[in-house]
């Protein structure tokens, strides 16, 4: 759906934008790639810096997008406004694969340094958006396998706790995929993925040594929306105020249902016996590349970013790893943040990166907030002392904030001494001194 507001028709008769094909083309390629970043679930001012470069570079300059909760605005010099449904409504992480938002994001960077035409980009949104995933259905189901298994490593689980992260997460993440077609699925799946793993997680987690509250965090790692809950704080923080609501209210809305679900499982379903077991101290140092692993196979990123999403990942985790140490997991979130930033823009130049946004994601999960304020919630519902769970719920949200701000300070400052760093100032002139002879 579009519509289109038009003021100061009197004053302009004709837009600048209708008076040539190219103009036309141009204004169509800044209204598409708008929506397109806003499926993406990019944040929202980030979409507005990204086209209003790209606007600039095809004669636009006056031209601005804004992301709304139901879509997105562009805004025209000559007065036009237009309105565009978007797919970002799921959970705040878009509906664009790590291929689609590569190749999107690569296309802007081409338009924006005027390597590629506004008709030319359009060509290529279209292919991008009918372009079907990398990877088989078996290759996907071994990345929500993999996904379980390198977030249990992550929490330091036992072998038997692995071996059932990576079934469940195999069960979660192909039950997911048939059923998010669907918005009424999508919308019930939480509470009931949320309350078969919890069942599943009371029986069995206590005979391999593990507590269920945080057996069932591995397998239901993909549907927190840790990145939904990141971007609102970064977009709430950048003035972007109804979309980080908007992003906001979703992340907490999927948590309530995951709560729920888990929640009334461990109230229905009986404990078992609790049996010890060792847990892997060991396990998270490897779980960081497994898990990107499974992240690569599930978004149907190519093999060649594998490399560079390892890096970056193993950077952010190394800072907040010894971050935490120094000064507990708010620092660490926030040094994580900054260190993502950097590490993205570090290593962009190795083959076959993925744009800053895509690679962020599985930092997100890594960071691991989300699972702290699931875990909470579920022990809040359980009879005892439930100070403990309020704390573990605090910790999650001030890890998330910390997390924003990190990645909003890293960007602002990289925004600031980048342009510094590429035009050196001149020196003064001394009087009577020609340019030539400075």
């Amino acid at each position: 759906m579009r519509f289109r507001a038009r003021r100061g028709a009197d004053r302009d008769p004709v837009g600048h934008h209708q008076q040539t094909e190219v103009s036309k083309a141009a204004l169509e390629f800044v209204e598409a790639a708008a929506v397109a970043q806003a499926d993406a679930g990019v944040p929202s001012f980030h979409v507005t810096l990204r086209m209003q470069e790209v606007a600039t570079a095809l004669g636009l300059p006056g031209t601005r997008a804004y992301t709304m909760p139901a879509g997105v605005v562009v805004h025209h010099a000559d007065g036009t406004t237009a309105f565009f449904d978007a797919d970002n409504s799921t959970a705040g992480t878009g509906s664009l694969r790590m291929d689609q938002l590569q190749e999107l994001q690569s296309l802007l960077d081409a338009v924006a340094a005027d390597r590629t035409s506004a008709e030319e980009g359009l060509r290529r949104l279209t292919a991008m958006r009918d372009s079907p995933p990398r990877y088989g259905t078996a290759a996907t189901l071994a990345g929500h396998a993999l996904f379980g298994l390198g977030f249990g490593m992550l929490l330091k689980s036992t072998w038997w706790g692995l071996a059932l992260a990576a079934a469940l997460a195999l069960i979660v993440g192909g039950v997911n995929s048939a059923v998010g077609r669907n918005r009424a699925g999508a919308a019930l799946f939480p509470v009931v993925a949320a309350f078969g793993v919890t069942a599943v997680a009371t029986v069995a987690a206590p005979r391999i040594g593990m507590s269920p509250a945080l057996a069932m965090i591995a397998p239901l790692a993909s549907l927190l929306p840790a990145a939904a809950m990141t971007y609102a704080v970064i977009d709430l923080s950048a003035g972007q105020a109804i979309s980080g609501t908007a992003r906001l209210a979703v992340g907490v809305q999927r948590m309530v249902l995951l709560a729920f679900g888990a929640y009334a499982a461990s109230r229905l379903v009986p404990d078992a016996p609790h049996y010890g077991g060792t847990t892997l101290d060991w396990a998270p140092w490897l779980g960081v590349a497994v898990f990107c692993a499974g992240s690569l196979l599930t978004e149907s990123a190519p093999f060649s970013a594998l490399p560079a999403l390892i890096l970056v990942a193993y950077a952010t985790f190394t800072v907040q790893f010894f971050a935490t140490d120094l000064g507990g997991p708010i620092l660490g979130g926030f040094a994580a943040g900054v260190a993502t930033v950097i590490a993205a823009a570090a290593f962009d130049r190795v083959p076959g990166a993925l744009p800053s946004y895509a690679g962020f994601v599985p930092v997100f999960w890594i960071v691991v907030p989300g699972a702290l304020g699931l875990q909470g919630a579920v022990e809040l519902g359980e009879p005892g002392d439930h100070l403990n769970a309020v704390t573990e719920i605090g910790i999650a949200g001030m890890v998330i904030v910390a997390l924003a701000v990190g990645i909003l300070f890293a960007t602002l400052t990289s925004d600031i001494i980048r342009p510094v760093l590429r035009h050196p100032a001149t020196p003064p002139r001394e009087p009577g001194q020609s340019p030539q002879d400075r």
